[in-house]
């Protein structure tokens, strides 16, 4: 059996295998949510109702993760988090 590591993030197709394309192809993809070039219409007998559903904050932690590793494969620096300590 043959898996396959190709998937569709919005209208590209990308290989999961390489982070470098899967971080433009979900920017692309935040940057048409962000401007509400995404939207679903239901109609329901004489309503019709036009919504845009996002999660916009778990689509930039994918970013980050995929910048991360795309950082990794093409030899540049990782990103790095400092965290806050506090003594009392």
């Amino acid at each position: 059996m043959s898996v396959t590591t190709t998937v569709r993030i919005g209208t590209d197709s990308v290989d999961i295998n390489a982070p470098c394309d899967v971080v433009t192809a979900l920017r692309k993809l935040q940057l048409r949510l962000g401007t509400g070039a995404v939207a679903q219409t239901v109609r329901l007998d004489d309503e019709e109702v036009t919504f845009n559903r996002a999660d916009d904050a778990r689509l930039a932690k994918m970013i980050a993760q995929y910048e991360d590793a795309c950082a990794r494969a093409s030899g540049g620096r990782r990103r790095r988090y400092a965290m806050k300590v506090r003594f009392s």
